[in-house]
């Protein structure tokens, strides 16, 4: 594509190096490094986090060209290595400077997309109504930020005929860096919502900053908006679809048909989607293929082939101890770059094994298609490629020896009982076009459970630890608490995702969590709260670092370490007692402490804690304060003795929230983590990550002075329709709730629990819910919900999270 000296040259940059090397890649993140000797990774500075912190690991993995920001990185120590170096004023400008740069080299037909909602759906949906007419180059998943963008644009290549990139802001002045890498010919307006209001002064300011996108295009759909909303001069040749009376093309749903009449025409759609958000975004997609001269006839094919977008992966547990990655709804090699990066960041098996199908139309021959197919799985050290489809089949020798290959999914289910014993102790991405139909393969693969399933958005926990990191300073470190099943959503996939996110430390309650997470290749330090004497050779074993409470433990310790003849000083963490009264050393015992640390060298006082025993209530301000006071009197006299600066936290989640002048240099996530907020100002920014989930077993209609449940408590006192639902104690879903004492979310209405909760079952009135067997029931998918549920226990969110048995299975999914 282009030589590093080239990019210097294009982004007006200094190049350093004895060797211009060829550029195929571009990586932002080096977690996700593939083809090192192709790539250019661009080391981005935010306010998060600093890119050239990871050149020398990369440069170690054989990345030869970086493309760098002045006085980020010290590049004279490696004046005579076989690298090179573009240096830049500012990488992320210089990134989209290329970007912008290489757009200019393709005269054909670009669609920009921007809008509140429906960005990347209607880019999915018009990729594949187009698809068999064009070959198209489209944003990756939802690529559409000031890196995103550029990224996907480098994706462009001579072989492209069409492309279709989103574009995305949050506040004014970001559109038209966007609009210039893009500069579309063609535009979409999705949808004008709330997303982002925060960061505009109001919705004109939004709009207009919005349709910077469509400067350069000859024509822009523009959907569920008013034309008294936009003035004449701020775009060319405007197409407004709406329910609007004044709209140029008006729609209106009814009996699966979407209409759409215009000033001398009107055209009539079956889709297969009934809901409002589909049915506004099947209408920009007709609008647009109207525009691009597609008949009535045609576009009403297209439309009936509509297939849902799933807009995030699933993480399932699968037989033979394996682990199931679905991502089965496309199968192109942009998507599956993304998701075989997924699959090195979840994997924590011994091997690693891709089901995959013919990929769709990519512009190349398909020869050299398979060819880089399989490349990128050599690159991914993948153990064992399955083939699924004829032609993926026939280039058979270009994969991997002992790869299996079927010409069909039911080929391949036919002979699964052959071959299963292959899928043992791996992890397994599913990467398969629809029309393949990979959900049967999923069924045979995955771990058979009952319909009760926790699912946990892996998207939102991360964007709730960003909110938390925007709280703290840049220097400030992060510890995140991953105990006790990770508050209930499984701790080593919650671990996996703080790793990959760039946290500095994980915290659990004994030395068995953090074993756990060591065997699934979890590689931050990680605190252990409650170290019992037993565990001290795993703690010590597998680079755990214990917490210190009393002199005991202390002496205990140091006895193991002495015994296994460590001299190195290992990492430990004291932890004060300010006022919890739970574990720590007291104020009456500092001096005795800093003495017998002393004594230690082959202890290194990695952190001192302490535990706030009201942070989240104004009313103990007095008490917290006191508990700070103590605290500092503690970590002062510990660093003074010592003649070291330790990690000092004592801030939980609601302490990093309301107590910013204690949050020292690191502070302890939990709860927030997890979408449970301080108080309603910050719940409002925060996502609940958990959804506890069931379906309806069963229905009965059960007649007036009946009874339901056990010792006939649940006394019926009218015609009354029960349902059955697979869930009860032994599942977390406490007897306490039962009797009427709370209940589900049925097609959104709520259902009170008929008679006591069973160990494995329980019953709820229906009388007034529409609702078939088979039927989803929500047990809880918010921060309200969880509220009440503990509110009806007289209990705390925590309690009802944890609660959560083991034997209910945890879906994780990412978008």
């Amino acid at each position: 594509m282009y030589t590093s000296q080239q990019i210097a040259h294009i982004t007006n940059s200094e190049f350093l190096g004895k060797r211009h090397y060829a550029v195929n890649y571009f990586l932002t993140d080096s977690r996700n490094l593939q083809a090192p000797h192709e790539t250019l990774f661009v080391a981005l500075k935010t306010a998060r986090n600093n890119g050239h912190n990871y050149i020398e690991q990369l440069i170690e993995s054989g990345v030869k060209s970086f493309l760098i920001q002045e006085h980020e990185f010290d590049v004279s120590k490696y004046k005579n290595a076989d690298v090179s170096f573009i240096v830049s004023k500012n990488s992320l400008k210089a990134l989209q400077t290329l970007a912008t740069h290489h757009r200019e080299k393709f005269s054909i037909p670009v669609i920009g997309i921007t809008g509140s909602n429906g960005k990347t759906v209607v880019k999915e949906w018009l990729y594949q109504l187009l698809k068999n007419d064009y070959v198209i180059c489209r944003s990756p998943k939802s690529y559409n930020s000031q890196i995103g963008v550029p990224l996907s644009v480098l994706n462009l290549n001579a072989s492209h005929t069409l492309a279709i990139f989103e574009a995305g802001v949050s506040q004014p002045n970001e559109m038209e860096t966007l609009a210039n890498i893009i500069k579309p010919s063609l535009g979409i307006l999705t949808s004008i919502g709330s997303a982002h209001d925060e960061g505009f002064e109001n919705e004109a300011q939004k709009i207009s900053e919005k349709l910077l996108l469509f400067k350069t295009c000859n024509a822009t759909i523009l959907n569920g908006i008013a034309k008294n909303k936009i003035s004449e001069n701020q775009i060319s040749n405007p197409v407004f679809v709406s329910g609007f009376d004044d709209a140029d093309l008006k729609f209106s749903f009814s009996n699966d048909t979407l209409s759409l009449k215009s000033k001398t025409q009107s055209f009539n759609f079956k889709i297969p989607f009934s809901d409002q958000a589909s049915v506004s975004n099947a209408a920009t997609c007709a609008a647009m293929l109207l525009h691009l001269g597609y008949d009535e006839k045609t576009i009403a094919q297209k439309l009936l082939s509509l297939q849902a977008i799933a807009l995030r992966m699933e993480i399932k547990n699968g037989i033979h101890n394996s682990l199931l990655i679905n991502d089965y709804y496309n199968s192109d090699l942009d998507s599956l770059k993304i998701a075989l990066n997924y699959l090195q960041q979840q994997n924590r098996r011994a091997k690693k094994i891709v089901i995959v199908s013919d990929i769709e139309q990519s512009g190349i021959s398909a020869k050299e298609l398979y060819h880089q197919l399989a490349n990128l799985f050599s690159q991914s050290g993948i153990d064992l490629i399955v083939g699924i489809g004829r032609e993926i089949s026939s280039f058979k020798p270009l994969f991997k020896a002992g790869s299996l290959f079927f010409n069909n999914t039911k080929h391949f289910i036919s002979q699964f009982q052959l071959v299963n014993f292959q899928f043992s102790n791996s992890t397994i991405l599913l990467k398969g076009a629809r029309s393949f139909g990979f959900e049967d393969i999923s069924r045979l693969l995955q771990q058979k459970s009952h319909d009760t399933v926790f699912e946990i958005n892996l998207n939102k926990l991360t964007n709730n630890v960003n909110y938390y990191r925007s709280l703290i300073s840049s220097d400030v470190k992060l510890m995140c608490m991953v105990k006790a099943m990770g508050y209930g959503s499984g701790s080593v996939e919650i671990a996996k995702t703080l790793q990959h996110i760039g946290v500095n430390y994980l915290a659990v309650a004994y030395a068995d969590e953090g074993v756990e997470l060591r065997q699934a290749q979890i590689h931050l330090p990680v605190m252990v709260m409650n170290p019992e004497e037993d565990a001290l050779e795993d703690i010590i074993n597998y680079r755990l670092e214990p917490e210190i409470y009393n002199f005991k433990m202390l002496h205990s310790f140091v006895n193991r370490l002495d015994t296994l003849g460590i001299t190195e000083p290992f990492p430990v963490h004291i932890k004060i007692d300010t006022g919890m009264h739970r574990l720590g050393f007291e104020e009456n015992e500092f001096e005795k402490l800093v003495s017998e640390l002393k004594k230690f060298p082959q202890l290194k006082v990695q952190s001192i804690f302490s535990h706030l025993a009201g942070s989240d209530n104004p009313d103990l301000d007095d008490f917290t304060n006191e508990q700070i006071r103590i605290f500092e009197k503690a970590f002062l006299l510990i660093e003074k003795t010592l003649g070291y600066t330790v990690i000092k936290h004592i801030c939980n989640s609601a302490g990093i929230s309301r107590l910013k002048n204690a949050h020292y240099n690191m502070v302890r996530l939990g709860i927030g983590m997890y979408g449970i907020g301080v108080n309603s100002a910050e719940q409002a920014k925060l996502e609940n990550v958990g959804v506890l989930k069931t379906r309806i077993s069963q229905i009965k209609h059960v007649h007036k002075n009946d009874t339901v449940s056990y010792n006939r408590s649940g006394k019926i006192e009218k015609e009354t329709s029960v349902a059955t639902l697979p869930i009860g104690y032994a599942d977390g879903f406490s007897r306490a709730l039962g009797n009427g004492k709370h209940g589900v979310y049925i097609k959104g209405k709520f259902c009170k629990i008929l008679g006591t909760v069973c160990m494995d079952m329980c019953m709820v009135d229906i009388t007034n819910v529409d609702c078939n067997e088979g039927d989803e029931v929500i047990i809880f998918e918010n921060a309200v919900q969880l509220s009440e549920i503990a509110q009806a226990l007289n209990t705390i969110t925590y309690e009802v999270l944890t609660n959560v048995s083991g034997r209910v299975k945890r879906v994780y999914v990412q978008e």
